[in-house]
């Protein structure tokens, strides 16, 4: 069971991926998210929406985040702008004053 505060993360992530996440956006799912959750919480929000085993999905997204199954930038872009037009507030690492 998804902690409660995570819920309305898993939500916009599903308005963003109504019929699931492809393979081919997996990878940068990950690097794209990774800046905003802990890695205990970026797993179980991406096991249960993946339906895969946290455990998994936290080695994968230290894989693609440490560089050795590191996707494309152009993915990780495109992935990002997706999120955003389903509401998520993405953290791009820039400070905006």
């Amino acid at each position: 069971m998804l902690p409660s505060h995570l819920i309305r993360e898993l939500e916009t992530l599903r308005r963003a991926y109504p019929d699931g996440v492809p393979g081919e956006d997996y990878l940068p799912l990950l690097v794209v998210l990774w800046p905003d959750f802990s890695d205990r919480n970026l797993a179980a929000v991406v096991a249960e929406l993946t339906q895969g085993h946290p455990v998994d999905v936290n080695h994968d997204a230290t894989a693609a985040v440490a560089g050795r199954r590191r996707p494309p930038a152009s993915d990780v872009e495109r992935v990002r702008e997706r999120l955003a037009s389903a509401g998520y507030v993405v953290d791009d690492g820039e400070t905006h004053e």
